[in-house]
């Protein structure tokens, strides 16, 4: 298993909870965004690419926006963080 930066960690956790704890849940990057302080907002979607590489997210492309969810592995290691 890989390790995860701060920062990584941080908007791992802030995807687990717009997502709601949720596997099936899809939300947009500014949903992930708005659970983080403002000074860290900027790089939000840097992270979740990163994120996304070591499957802890996957991204679904639609119609307006990119939405992220998270998947089994990226549950597991946000409640492990708790």
């Amino acid at each position: 298993m890989t390790t995860l930066s701060p920062m990584e960690q941080a908007v791992l956790r802030a995807l687990m909870y717009a997502c709601d704890f949720s596997l099936g849940a899809h939300v947009p990057r500014q949903a992930v965004a708005i659970k983080l302080q403002p000074n860290l907002r900027g790089e939000v979607k840097k992270y979740l690419k990163k994120l996304r590489a070591k499957g802890y997210c996957n991204e679904h492309p639609t119609r307006g926006d990119t939405t992220w969810q998270l998947t089994q592995l990226g549950l597991s290691e946000a409640k492990k963080m708790l």
